[in-house]
């Protein structure tokens, strides 16, 4: 009687273990599917801060070229160089001249003589050919 008892007990015990299984499985699926859309919008969203990271990182470079570019133009001899050479200023007493490059003689290109392409020449040999055969 023992025996059976026992028997049954460890069938009890593996059916409630086989349940118990199943049902973890379930669960661990279910939330597997759960989690799945938040961690992808996570791993999307850390993407989308790397790469910000990255603009904000070149913006502050150009913000330091800009910033060295407005230090410059504050200097009066800068800009007096930029006004020579960008809009031809001539101070009072200075003689402006202007350096323009010489016209070259440029060749001009003739027509090429005409050659006769391999297709013609294989036709006129073809109706010599046929010439010297027939007459």
């Amino acid at each position: 009687m023992r025996t059976r008892t026992r028997a049954r007990t460890r069938r009890r015990g593996s059916a409630v273990d086989l349940l118990l299984g199943v049902l973890l499985i379930g669960a661990l699926g279910l939330g597997a599917v759960l989690l799945a859309p938040p961690f992808e919008q996570y791993v999307v969203a850390r993407q989308r801060v790397a790469l910000l990271e990255q603009q904000a990182l070149a913006l502050d470079a150009e913000n330091q070229r800009l910033e060295r570019r407005v230090v410059d133009l504050d200097d009066d001899v800068t800009i007096e160089l930029l006004a020579r050479s960008q809009q031809g200023l001539v101070r009072p007493g200075e003689v402006p001249y202007v350096l323009i490059a010489p016209e070259v003689d440029v060749p001009r290109i003739r027509d090429a003589p005409q050659q006769a392409t391999s297709e013609d020449d294989l036709l006129d040999r073809l109706l010599a050919w046929l010439r010297a055969r027939v007459g």
